[in-house]
């Protein structure tokens, strides 16, 4: 696929087993970020440079607990500024419980998934950026 996916994701260890296994499922254009300033500092970079939903990037992955920005404070960026309208945000955290759940859904977040289930990632994606074969 082609889909451009960016990963914001503190740990090294966890973004580079994301990053393979996105690869492996076939995602091979990935883009990394180390938390959530700098995943909001790419998208709105690539927005300001001409960027198209879904075209230039199609999919944002993210952790919740991470330095400088959160996870949610991210997608609350996201999901307000209308410039991203459409553009799926998928939470990958150990910290998804009922309540991050609840937090995550107020926040208009598409998916939340608890770390470690990286096969149920790959198919959300599949889901939401409708590769389903």
């Amino acid at each position: 696929s082609d889909k451009k996916i960016l990963i914001a994701e503190d740990s090294m260890l966890l973004s580079k087993m994301i990053i393979e296994c996105l690869h492996r499922a076939g995602y091979v254009n990935t883009i990394k970020t180390d938390n959530g300033q700098e995943a909001w500092n790419a998208l709105d970079r690539m927005m300001n440079e001409g960027a198209v939903i879904g075209k230039d990037i199609s999919l944002v992955i993210t952790d919740i607990e991470m330095p400088q920005m959160d996870g949610h404070h991210l997608t609350k960026k996201i999901k307000t500024d209308p410039r991203f309208e459409g553009l799926p945000v998928v939470i990958f955290s150990s910290l998804v419980n009922d309540e991050m759940k609840r937090k995550g859904e107020a926040l208009g977040v598409d998916a939340q998934l608890s770390k470690p289930e990286i096969g149920k990632l790959v198919h959300q994606l599949d889901l939401l950026l409708g590769q389903e074969m």
